[in-house]
């Protein structure tokens, strides 16, 4: 048992030592002694699980994620193009922006009655980018209550959408739209 002479002496000097203190000195002593084992812990933490120990608060989150983009609409006579700026939160994978793009445009304009230019309700079965092309097949829905297509309304919609995929798709120069796998030139 020569190995716990080794601790109790030591141990009794400070168990006298401590006793003699007054009531003050104890509380500030268990005090020191108790945040002190806390930082040797926390040390001991952040060395296991390799962190900074000034690392101990999350990164601050973005509160508004979205970007400034145009898109453009075709008017409402489909005579010319008109641009429009949007905040709207952007996706890495192209053909996921593709179609939010073709979205936003069939959506049409926020400040003027743009719905006589894209009668039906469409959806993308599938967009491809690919090079500098970048192709849209879509499918129709139902068409909209009581709206007949404006002449020219699938061409102004379509160098619209073009316009609108060449600008915010880095890259894409040409753009298609299909529908049902068919190249179309009207609703």
């Amino acid at each position: 048992m020569g190995w716990m002479n080794i601790f109790a002496k030591p141990l009794s000097e400070f168990l006298t030592k401590y006793r003699s203190m007054d009531s003050r000195a104890r509380s500030r002593f268990l005090v020191l002694f108790i945040s002190l084992i806390l930082l040797i812990d926390y040390g001991m933490f952040c060395y296991l699980t390799d962190k900074n120990v000034f690392n101990i608060f999350p990164t601050i989150p973005c509160l508004d994620s979205r970007r400034d983009i145009y898109i453009y609409l075709p008017d409402r006579e489909a005579k010319s193009i008109l641009k429009e700026k949007r905040k709207v939160l952007i996706s890495q994978e192209k053909e996921v922006l593709a179609t939010m793009l073709y979205h936003e445009v069939v959506r049409g304009s926020i400040f003027d009655n743009t719905a006589a230019v894209v009668p039906i309700k469409t959806f993308v079965r599938r967009a491809w980018v690919y090079g500098d092309t970048c192709v849209i097949d879509i499918d129709f829905e139902i068409a909209k209550t009581n709206i007949s297509p404006l002449e020219g309304s699938f061409e102004a919609f379509s160098v619209a959408l073009e316009k609108t995929l060449r600008e915010n798709i880095p890259g894409v120069q040409k753009a298609y739209l299909l529908i049902n796998g068919i190249k179309r030139f009207n609703w």
